[in-house]
């Protein structure tokens, strides 16, 4: 299915907030991307490779930054709407020429970033809703909004499109509206035979989409696809890109978490990435970064500077959350990424635990049998963290989470984070040996927790399918 992105407005409020810019909105960059090529990734990721983009004012730079789409791996075409003052309805329509009579096709606006989930299930929504229709005639007067029915505190009522739904159907759209129930999110899906009611309509309205589509609304011909806590946002002004700024990096925290990384590592990391994400550096260089971070700590450990070593895997630990904030923010996720990153991991625990008993011996400050009885168990069970979690979503398909899992146990600092955590401590206070085995009996009773926790989870889903 086609896509088209309406990018023909001049984004005067916008304008008036950043001062005298010789960039259209659409391309003004939103955490190194921009706001455009957001849309055009995400519809990407949800399904869909050919885009009709409409220009207008200062078109030529929206062009030249996007080109054929080959770049982003999708197809490109433009649209040129000469009447780009007079509304976005007018806009729609100067996409005709490359929607098929029988085709089907989302409206986008090149102002509204959305999470792919939104796209992908507004996307089965209308195949499914479509499809029940017996009769092709009566599914080309079929057209779709997707509307948002909670209203997040982020959320400018004041400006934004109301809507209201009764049953399915949208029985009201429009800024003015004193009763709603939803909010227009600018993502709409049209058969072409919208083009037929817009050229009639028109010029009977005052430009926009919502005033043009008032006659389908009339014949309950336009649906609502309702949903809730999906992430999308409009973006008018600096007031409305900095706060899409600030809910994108707030979204990176992933549920799976250790209360470390929730509570301390992300709070440091996120503002890293907030900087780091407008040059070129891919997450797997931040990845190598890090490892070799934690290499230095543990020459360092080994030479006898625990706190400048402690500081070090610190650091190194903050900076193995922004490898992956990056590439969800910038969409340059990939498998070999995810695989690469955790292959690093465990090579830099081992070297921080093999620093730490080498400290420990060097400084003769316990037994040696204990220092290395202590490092053996620690090492020996560190790279189950990932490896029972990794294992658990292969055998039920379902992630692993902790904190839905585990309980109270979720709270102690076992994970990665946790680990890293206990070693910077240990390294402050100069305590080697203490923290080899604490990260010993730590490491050894999530392996005992989790393998209680699996085992129920098994049998539970083993009496279910009985």
């Amino acid at each position: 299915m086609k896509a088209v992105i309406i990018a023909a407005g001049e984004g005067s409020r916008m304008c008036n907030t950043l001062g005298s810019s010789s960039l259209p909105k659409p391309i003004l960059p939103l955490l190194g991307i921009p706001i455009i090529e957001r849309i055009i990734r995400a519809s990407k990721r949800a399904g869909i490779n050919d885009f009709i983009v409409v220009t207008g004012y200062r078109g030529e730079k929206i062009k030249d930054y996007l080109g054929d789409g080959k770049r982003l791996g999708v197809k490109i075409r433009y649209a040129f709407n000469q009447q780009w003052p007079m509304g976005n309805a007018y806009s729609l329509l100067a996409a005709r020429p490359f929607i098929e009579p029988e085709e089907r096709f989302f409206l986008l606006m090149g102002d509204h970033i959305f999470e792919p989930a939104l796209l992908h299930n507004f996307l089965k929504h209308v195949e499914e809703r479509v499809g029940k229709s017996s009769l092709p005639e009566k599914s080309q007067k079929l057209h779709f909004l997707a509307v948002e029915t909670s209203f997040p505190k982020e959320l400018d009522l004041d400006e934004a499109t109301k809507a209201l739904i009764t049953g399915e159907n949208i029985t009201g759209l429009g800024k003015e509206l004193k009763q709603f129930n939803g909010v227009d999110t600018g993502l709409f899906n049209f058969h072409y035979h919208i083009f037929d009611i817009l050229t009639e309509n028109i010029e009977n309205s005052n430009g926009s989409i919502s005033s043009a589509l008032q006659p389908i609304i009339s014949n309950n011909n336009l649906k609502a696809f309702q949903f809730k806590n999906l992430f999308w946002q409009d973006i008018d002004n600096r007031t409305d890109l900095e706060q899409a700024k600030r809910r994108l990096l707030k979204r990176l925290v992933p549920e799976k978490d250790g209360m470390v990384s929730r509570y301390f590592n992300r709070h440091l990391s996120l503002a890293i990435t907030s900087h780091l994400s407008n040059f070129p550096i891919s997450p797997n260089a931040i990845s190598v970064a890090s490892f070799f971070m934690c290499l230095g700590s543990a020459f360092l450990f080994a030479l006898g500077q625990p706190v400048a070593a402690s500081l070090i895997a610190q650091l190194a630990s903050v900076l193995d959350g922004v490898d992956g904030e990056i590439a969800r923010v910038k969409f340059q996720e990939s498998p070999f990424g995810a695989y690469f990153d955790s292959i690093l991991d465990r090579y830099a625990d081992a070297a921080l635990i093999g620093g730490i008993v080498a400290g420990s011996l060097l400084a003769e400050t316990s037994s040696p049998l204990l220092i290395l009885l202590a490092g053996f168990f620690a090492l020996t069970a560190s790279p189950f963290s990932m490896l029972s979690k990794e294992k658990y979503t292969n055998l039920t398909g379902k992630e692993y989470i902790p904190s839905e899992l585990e309980g109270r146990f979720s709270y102690l600092p076992i994970n990665r984070d946790g680990r890293i955590a206990i070693i910077m401590v240990g390294g402050l206070l100069n305590q080697l040996t203490l923290t080899l085995i604490v990260l010993a009996v730590l490491t050894n009773l999530q392996i005992i927790i989790r393998l209680i926790v699996v085992r129920k989870q098994l049998l539970c889903t083993n009496k279910n399918i009985k």
